[in-house]
């Protein structure tokens, strides 16, 4: 008689998550609240030619604060900004010219993929 998929799965010691990390959930960041750095930089970059803004957890549990431009300009404010608050920053470019500004707060604790 043959396992179905799912049975497998369950009796895999290949798991997506790694059990000596916390869940997103326990992070310090994610208490039921919004972190300073990111309420900062959010208030400030309302100010600034922006599109679109968002606030989420990357896959490593570091929390981000993406904001769409299409204006250099902003995308130059932006990071000084973030840069000022400790942030890292990344930015991506698409071939439309709209940039992408991910500002990161890095989390220490945080859980990871296995590879």
């Amino acid at each position: 008689m043959m396992k179905s998929d799912d049975a497998n799965e369950k009796n895999s010691n290949d798991y997506i998550w790694e059990s000596n990390r916390k869940s997103f959930s326990k992070l310090p960041t994610s208490e039921y609240t919004m972190d300073e750095s990111r309420r900062v930089m959010i208030r400030k970059a309302l100010d600034l030619d922006i599109i679109d803004v968002r606030s989420y957890a990357g896959y490593r549990g570091d929390m981000l604060v993406e904001f769409t431009t299409m204006e250099k300009d902003t995308v130059s404010a932006l990071k000084k900004i973030a840069e000022e608050l400790g942030l890292e920053v990344t930015v991506r470019q698409d071939p439309l010219q709209i940039y992408q500004v991910y500002c990161i707060v890095v989390t220490e604790d945080t859980y990871g993929l296995k590879v």
